[in-house]
């Protein structure tokens, strides 16, 4: 009883712990995610520098997360612009999106698996900074109740 009780209590505090995190570390925890397969295909990759570089499928997962990811960093850098929130932090995930497309796309047209390790090695560069700066935003910039569509496009975003 008593055993069934700590782990109710815990899983409450996990789940409130859960529901007051923002965006930011929602993003932050995302960034690590694909930080991780950056990481592991920057390896997989580098084993074989001098083979032909492999494109992205088009329904591969990492290609579909890395374009959330972009998509993301964008709407939440129009959150803090429409909450009058740091510019700095605004400008930073706005470049982010714009970074994690472009390489995407240098994914695609490296031509040996060594360009695509150096690139992978860049996107988890570039994943591990927004992890470690998004969940500034959750006490930075006060984005209670500014919402965005999520249709938002990704384009014609303001520089």
């Amino acid at each position: 009883m008593m055993r069934t009780l700590l782990t109710a209590a815990l899983a409450a505090t996990a789940l409130a712990a859960s529901a007051q995190a923002g965006p930011g570390a929602d993003l932050a925890e995302f960034a690590e995610r694909l930080g991780a397969q950056a990481e592991a295909r920057s390896q997989a990759a580098a084993q074989r520098p001098a083979a032909p570089a492999h494109p992205l499928d088009i329904e591969d997962p990492f290609a579909f997360e890395l374009e959330q990811f972009s998509v993301e960093a964008l709407m939440l850098s129009r959150r803090i612009d429409a909450a009058g929130g740091p510019i700095d932090l605004r400008c930073i995930f706005r470049g982010m999106s714009a970074d994690a497309g472009s390489r995407l796309e240098a994914l695609n047209d490296a031509e040996t698996a060594a360009q695509q390790a150096h690139i992978y090695a860049g996107l988890a560069d570039l994943m591990r900074d927004a992890s470690e700066i998004a969940p500034a935003i959750d006490s930075d910039a006060d984005l209670e109740g500014v919402e965005l569509p999520a249709s938002c496009p990704a384009t014609g975003a303001r520089h």
